[in-house]
């Protein structure tokens, strides 16, 4: 595909950096700096313009053939703008509009978006996912394949985890609706075997119905359950974040600093206790009993601030800490510091871009290791393999058949499950080469 990203800023560079592997890249960026570190760092084209100009959206789309136009500037306004002015140059075009506050997202009668095709919220992406890992005891990462009903998490296992600490895979009882995908152990990938034997300090990747993965969670038992929860940053995330989890019947309390923001929380929140405070000041978080907290999120716009609050919390004892990050060097930083439960920017994106742009036979979701991929294939009705038996297929090392969508409703399969015409199956891989799942399935894989 022919693709113009207009804006080269963390947001758009993640998505250049995705796509431009398989596919033909122009981005424009009106920012001197950041259009040259766009050329000199990434596989693309750069145009150094005003992508909120009509006529130099509407001379790129003709110069570049464009398919795709995804609008990544800081403004939602302008990104919006830009997907109006694509589609009326260029009808077919299909438009992708990063969107920071979700009031800017608006859903007409027909479902469909106004002023883009699509949109990419990191921060109601980010509220999603750091609203779910609160009240997921044992996960410290999670991910929803929405249109699947799918959703993959990552539960770390320990020595209070008797069901699962020394035990074989083939004898730990798991909810219906999920499947242990693999074992991460020591920043190894070990694919799921029957008789693989889970050690404390494992994470375990599962995959499974939302419903599911709470069963799991729950199964898995844990010391304490999670109830009271405070939230460090009032901001988009923050605030979207408390409403998120208002419904959960749990003891919520938000420390933002900036006291007008406080007054608009006040008024946004119903069951949420707004605290107008410092909250990475190490005296505050005291004040407030943040240690006893069983969930510690931070949400402020400033990575810096997050490690901050992250470790002073957890050096008082808070039972869970969850941060957000936006910056991608971040990530090896929280390592680091043992704070496993982080939510980066770049993953969002990269995963949402993924699962809104690529069609066919395609990648979901890049997974949490290099060459870790969740992909689904469809079984067309002149295949091969339709009416076999998983168990008689000869899957390709690395490979593995986690689920079947048929008609609207995942199956996990045993290997005496048949596949059907028209099913679709997904496949864990790892370190997997993909022309011979090509050759398996007769089909042609998308990199991405």
């Amino acid at each position: 595909m022919n693709i113009i990203i207009i804006g080269a800023g963390n947001v758009g560079s993640t998505i250049a950096g995705v796509l431009s592997n398989s596919h033909n890249v122009l981005m424009i960026e009106t920012d001197s700096h950041k259009a040259e570190i766009a050329r000199s760092g990434l596989n693309v084209s750069v145009l150094q313009e005003n992508g909120v100009n009509p006529k130099v959206i509407e001379d790129a789309i003709g110069r570049h053939a464009a398919d795709v136009l995804i609008a990544a500037m800081p403004y939602d306004e302008n990104n919006l703008f830009s997907c109006i002015v694509a589609k009326n140059a260029k009808n077919s075009i299909r438009t992708v509009s990063k969107i920071r506050n979700p009031d800017f997202i608006k859903v007409q009668g027909d479902g469909a978006y106004f002023g883009t095709d699509m949109i990419v919220s990191p921060e109601l992406s980010t509220s999603k996912k750091l609203s779910k890992l609160a009240v997921l005891e044992n996960a410290v990462d999670y991910n929803d394949i929405e249109k699947l009903g799918l959703a993959v998490a990552i539960f770390l296992v320990t020595d209070i985890h008797r069901g699962f600490a020394g035990h074989a895979m083939v004898d730990i009882r798991i909810p219906d609706n999920c499947t242990i995908m693999s074992v991460y152990r020591k920043g190894k990938v070990i694919l799921y075997k029957e008789m693989t034997e889970v050690h404390a300090g494992d994470f375990l990747c599962v995959l499974g119905t939302p419903d599911s993965i709470s069963e799991f969670n729950e199964m898995m038992g844990y010391t304490r359950e999670a109830k009271e929860i405070t939230i460090i940053g009032g901001g988009i995330v923050g605030s979207n974040v408390a409403r998120m989890l208002e419904n959960e019947k749990l003891y919520l309390k938000m420390i933002e600093h900036n006291p007008e923001q406080c007054k608009k929380l006040v008024r946004d929140v119903d069951n949420t206790l707004v605290i107008n405070a410092d909250g990475v000041d190490p005296e505050v978080l005291r004040s407030e009993n943040t240690g006893r907290a069983d969930v510690v999120i931070l949400a402020t716009d400033s990575d810096e601030k997050n490690l901050l609050g992250s470790l002073v919390s957890k050096d008082l004892g808070a039972q869970k800490i969850i941060s957000r990050y936006s910056k991608r060097e971040y990530e090896d930083v929280f390592a680091v510091t043992g704070i496993m439960s982080i939510v980066g920017y770049h993953r969002l994106i990269a995963n949402e871009i993924m699962k809104t742009l690529i069609s066919d036979e395609k990648a979901l979701m890049k997974m949490n290791h290099d060459e870790e991929t969740l992909f689904m294939v469809k079984i067309n009705k002149d295949s091969r393999i339709a009416g076999m038996p998983l168990g008689d297929l000869q899957f390709p090392e690395g490979s593995r058949a986690v689920c079947i969508m048929r008609d609207g409703t995942a199956i996990f399969p045993r290997l005496d499950t048949r596949l059907e015409k028209e099913d679709n199956l997904l496949l864990y891989t790892y370190e997997t080469k993909l022309h011979k799942i090509e050759k398996l399935f007769g089909i042609r894989i998308m990199d991405v």
